[in-house]
């Protein structure tokens, strides 16, 4: 249990250490992206030059996001039973296994450093919120949502760039590439070990267990009170009918999101005959939800009708990237620009998508956290089963058939927005 003697440190340490994670989440999208740009160099490297299956290619990818289903389960447990700054410190040395990887003597040890890396890059985006809720000013908090938000996409739109600038050189030598982007995370363990400071996220007068995820919602902004709790567990939230519908919707939009930056540019890249640069596709999508954090700043307040908000935008986000692959082979600007705008409706979706279970009737601070935490183990649960079948579609029946399995398998994410229940602002 959390030491609950300790002092608050100053809130400029505060927001120091807030930052260190924010960046710490930025070099996991680093080293996410990157190895997934240099997926067929290390592949041709455990495997003596062989070709392998699409499968095989795509099995790390598959351990980063199966990861990322264990860790939501268990941060907000680690994060109970320890005090933040040691939550923190045991996420970011799971995060700094990106450097041990480098040197891993087969594949399959490297598939498994990699999936602690992911082990710890997620449980960072989980402790954040603690610093947000101890030491981020209310006036504040809305910023720091989005600077969360844009994390992953600042680290992915970083590699893009490079690797436009510097293809050549970083694909040399896949092993120094990784080891000089993973060499951060070990930065980061030896600041936060040397200059972070501990605090308690519990008032002095409240002992109480379940004070933890009040506290954390509360200071969030998440809920606006809190009322009164009964024992509420993981058996409870998995019998709501909204959490399936709500898990499903998400995993399609996961789907249509992660591969975008991932898995698809090489293959995109690979079978276009005019020239189409995976970095691109890469950078295009970023900049877009880069520019939709921003305006969602503003925007978002607007919203009336969530419900018809996220069919139409959702929409947007599926076609335009329909729309960007198809014109892959026949119009270069034109391609950007679509898998621009693709990724511009995808973070005017995702705030608002998340947003959706705080406007359910009489939940309570635990509910949430439960909710969430089965929320986004079944939403990459689902990404994953999806990845793993468009490998085999890929390998067994072509480049077109995948994408074809891509955009209708995404595409569940309109069916199950369109069955969500209706919350209007009043």
């Amino acid at each position: 249990m959390p030491n609950i003697n300790l002092a608050a440190p100053s809130k400029k340490k505060g927001i120091f250490m807030f930052t260190m994670l924010i960046l710490a989440y930025i070099i996991f999208a680093i080293n996410w992206v990157a190895g997934s740009n240099l997926s067929k160099q290390i592949t041709e490297y455990y495997f003596n030059g062989q070709s392998v299956s699409a499968s095989t290619s795509e099995l790390v990818n598959y351990t980063i996001t199966g990861a990322r289903i264990v860790a939501n389960l268990l941060a907000v447990l680690i994060l109970a039973k320890l005090n933040p700054k040691n939550a923190s410190l045991f996420a970011l040395v799971l995060l700094s296994f990106s450097f041990l990887a480098v040197f891993s003597s087969n594949y399959w040890i490297y598939t498994g450093a990699r999936m602690i890396m992911a082990l710890g890059g997620s449980m960072v985006m989980v402790f954040i919120n603690v610093y947000v809720a101890k030491f981020i000013s209310k006036e504040y908090k809305t910023i720091a949502g989005a600077i969360i938000t844009a994390a992953y996409n600042a680290g992915a739109a970083l590699v893009a760039i490079l690797f436009l600038v510097f293809n050549d050189l970083l694909k040399a030598n896949w092993q120094n590439t990784m080891l000089i982007f993973s060499s951060f995370s070990l930065i980061i363990v030896l600041i936060w070990f040397f200059f972070a400071d501990d605090f308690n996220p519990l008032p002095k007068t409240e002992t109480n267990k379940n004070y933890f995820y009040q506290k954390l919602l509360l200071e969030s902004r998440l809920i606006a009170h809190v009322e009164e709790e009964k024992e509420y567990t993981y058996s409870d939230a998995l019998k709501e009918k909204f959490v399936y519908i709500f898990s499903l919707g998400f995993g399609g939009f996961l789907f249509l999101y992660v591969m975008s930056l991932v898995s698809l540019p090489n293959q995109v890249a690979a079978n276009s005959t005019i020239g189409f640069k995976s970095a691109f596709m890469i950078l295009t999508v970023t900049m877009g939800g880069i520019l939709a954090t921003i305006l969602d700043l503003f925007l978002l307040k607007l919203v009336v009708n969530k419900k018809k908000f996220l069919l139409t935008n959702g929409f947007m986000m599926i076609a335009s990237m329909l729309i960007g692959l198809y014109l892959s082979n026949i119009w270069l600007i034109g391609s950007y620009l679509a898998l621009f705008l693709s990724g511009f409706f995808m973070y005017l979706v995702y705030p608002v998508y998340l947003n959706y279970p705080y406007d359910l009737p009489a939940t309570t601070p635990k509910q949430l956290v439960m909710i969430f935490g089965i929320v986004w183990a079944f939403g990459y649960a689902i990404h994953t089963l999806f990845n793993i079948i468009w490998s085999i579609v890929l390998q067994n029946y072509g480049y077109v058939a995948s994408l074809i399995f891509y955009i209708l398998a995404s595409s569940i994410y309109l069916i199950f927005a369109y069955m969500l229940p209706r919350f209007d602002k009043k």
